[in-house]
């Protein structure tokens, strides 16, 4: 299969879809790789170390996508680029559910989309997993600086001291983002409350780590909390679907002025009310005086260590699927997960359901 890897376009987006030992083993495995100019330069690798290996360096972006069958990014692709995935296929976060636009366009393309956060396997989505770890940690430390009146937020120090109280950090979520920014809070001293609808694994999460304050996420639990928190963290998914609100406007009058929310959960159309998202250049924004960070591509930050888990964690599907071809997908039901546009239909039924969008079952394909 002849396989593409564009530079990704979108502001500070420094991680590349494949890195050359990825690339190694797909040509190994007898595909062609065209790589653009300069793709991996901001994860650490040179074109040589493509070039080397055997892929073909290309100078733009278009004759990537001319001479490739299979495209593979990081991040979902604009509208530009999916005019010229016309009748091909795209491996990469498509994140459908917070933009019918992009839907709409991969659909009247005939494009067919594969998406990495749309497959689970044992309740685990494992080419999210790397990036939900990397965006939970960075969620929490990036709050943190927020917090400096420099920065223009309350002049807290996250730990406090022996003298002077720890900040507070309600986690929204206990999955891996909300686990990650935990941990995280924890080791630097905050007081720190997660919340969950799953009781289980709250008290699975409060047997394994004692110091955090658990309770099950409700409205009321959450309005009961927000008066007296700094930091809130939303890390609420719904795989492939919008997640639900958990902070509406009306709820940011509870907070303390220059509180600070993080919402993880933008990719997929966030689950704060006011959120939008932000970028690294300009990652926050307030409303009714209270701090937003919305950045849309956190792990972005750290490519080199973001780029190389994230091809551990896709390099078998995307060998397995250049290896059995597009209508191999329909004989793997792990690949089929990840199928959301094809032929023109729409075929992740909680994108429909976000977009009021016919819904087809890829089984029926």
């Amino acid at each position: 299969m002849k396989i593409g890897i564009p530079k990704e376009i979108i502001s500070q987006e420094y991680r590349v879809s494949i890195n050359p030992e990825t690339a190694k083993m797909l040509l190994q495995s007898s595909h062609e790789l065209y790589v653009q100019s300069g793709a991996g330069q901001d994860s650490g690798y040179k074109d040589e170390d493509y070039s080397s290996l055997g892929c073909t360096i290309v100078d733009s972006a278009s004759e990537v996508f001319d001479r490739s069958e299979l495209i593979v990014k990081v991040k979902e692709p604009s509208l530009e680029e999916v005019e010229m995935l016309s009748n091909k296929v795209i491996f990469t976060y498509l994140h459908l559910s917070s933009s019918k636009e992009l839907t709409q366009k991969l659909m009247e393309c005939n494009v067919t989309g594969l998406a990495y956060e749309t497959v689970v396997i044992n309740n685990q989505t494992p080419m999210l997993k790397p990036m939900s770890e990397i965006a939970g940690r960075l969620s929490l430390l990036d709050s943190i600086e927020l917090l400096k009146k420099s920065k223009g937020g309350k002049g807290k120090l996250i730990a406090g001291t022996s003298l002077a109280d720890p900040a507070n950090v309600l986690i929204i979520g206990g999955g891996i983002v909300g686990l990650n920014a935990m941990q995280m809070s924890l080791g630097l001293g905050a007081s720190t409350t997660l919340l969950d609808v799953n009781n289980e694994l709250l008290n699975d999460i409060k047997s394994r780590y004692p110091a955090v304050n658990v309770g099950e996420s409700s409205k009321q639990v959450i309005e009961g909390i927000l008066p007296m928190v700094d930091i809130v963290v939303g890390a609420v998914l719904t795989p492939g679907g919008k997640p639900p609100t958990v902070v509406t406007r009306d709820m940011l009058s509870l907070m303390e002025p220059k509180s600070i929310l993080s919402d993880v959960s933008v990719d997929q159309g966030g689950c704060f009310e006011t959120s939008k998202p932000t970028t690294h250049g300009d990652p926050t924004y307030e409303v009714d005086n209270i701090i937003h960070y919305c950045v849309k591509n956190i792990p972005s930050a750290v490519p080199f260590t973001a780029t190389n888990a994230l091809n551990e964690a896709t390099k078998p599907f995307i060998l397995k699927f250049a290896n059995s071809g597009l209508h191999g997908i329909f004989n793997d039901d792990k690949l089929l997960m990840a199928l959301n546009t094809y032929n023109g239909k729409l075929t992740n039924e909680e994108v429909a359901v976000a977009h009021s969008l016919e819904y087809s079952d890829p089984k029926s394909l």
